[in-house]
């Protein structure tokens, strides 16, 4: 008789079992032929009985927590069609023939090639040479009266390291909680990426506002950037560097940028303006820009001048 395969689903990498006996045992007792360490298997779970080529029979041994075949709860089965779903307990496993397909092998990402952004660790340490530089050129170009050099370290230190430190310290425990492996050099430059890609959106964005003299590109940038590609980039990462299949990297993007998502938005400028007429920036703010583009016309000093001359007093215009 061929040999068959019980998949047992754990964290990161699954555990694979051969069955080549007429009879075998599974359970958390030590007499049994498979052996499976979770408190909710009962000591004898379940006995796996093959009748030659053609069929086998399942059956199980206990009242508690008893196997669910197929998402079936069963006493016993006889069956030829394989695969089948089993849980025991809270185990996932499958049942499988010898020839069942496997996917397809997932290249590692920059595996062997250094001129890749994954592929050495010297591009972490660049990418987060290039977010402190970027950091501290905003710093020195918001300071419009003093700049002092203490004051740049300490903005770099909160705005970027501290930034980008708090995300790969969060983002590689739960990597570690799915996949049970680190890809901490990965992780760096993920976040850099997404960190510099954030930076430069925004300055695109507010040239944008002030082109078109409006709020509506700042307020698509932030809720498109919370919505839509924080969980892409996420997204992208799990299914290209940890290799979860895509659907559940889809599910788990959503969830890990929930909770920045959603405090981020409510507490927006953007989102208080819906909210309330009133708002704590001006809403000149987001569009003034030093390249002085723009489609709609300007008011100048002479006009203003003119159209306040035909006004009553007390009376005023936009």
């Amino acid at each position: 008789m061929e040999a068959l395969i019980l998949e047992i689903n754990t964290r990161g990498l699954h555990r694979y079992e051969q069955i080549d006996g007429e009879v075998t045992t599974i359970g958390r007792a030590l007499d049994n032929d498979i052996i499976l360490s979770d408190p909710t298997v009962a000591p004898h779970h379940l006995k796996i009985i093959r009748y030659g080529e053609d069929s086998i029979e399942l059956v199980n041994l206990t009242e508690v927590n008893p196997t669910r075949i197929d998402n079936r709860r069963l006493d016993s089965v006889v069956t030829a069609k394989l695969p089948l779903n089993l849980e025991i307990g809270r185990i996932q496993a499958q049942l499988l023939p010898r020839d069942h397909a496997v996917s397809a092998t997932r290249p590692l990402a920059g595996r062997g090639k250094s001129s890749h952004l994954f592929g050495h660790a010297y591009w972490a340490v660049i990418l987060v040479l290039i977010c402190l530089f970027v950091g501290g050129l905003e710093f020195f170009l918001n300071s419009y009266t003093s700049f002092k050099w203490s004051e740049l370290f300490k903005h770099v230190l909160r705005e970027s390291v501290l930034t980008i430190g708090v995300f790969v310290l969060a983002l590689s425990i739960l990597e570690r909680l799915l996949v049970n492996r680190w890809e901490i050099r990965q992780l760096v430059t993920s976040v850099c990426l997404v960190y510099l890609l954030y930076y430069f959106a925004s300055i695109f964005t507010y040239q944008l506002g002030y082109l078109f003299t409006a709020n509506w590109p700042a307020t698509l940038f932030r809720f498109g950037w919370y919505l839509l590609i924080i969980p892409a980039a996420v997204a992208l990462y799990l299914v290209h560097i940890s290799h979860l299949k895509r659907n559940r990297s889809i599910l788990l993007a959503i969830l890990i940028a929930s909770p920045i998502a959603v405090p981020s938005i409510l507490q927006s400028q953007e989102m208080r303006a819906m909210l309330d007429d009133f708002s704590s920036a001006a809403r000149y703010q987001n569009s003034l820009s030093s390249l002085n583009w723009h489609l709609k016309d300007t008011v100048t000093i002479e006009s203003f001048i003119e159209q306040a001359k035909d006004l009553e007093a007390g009376e005023f215009a936009d």
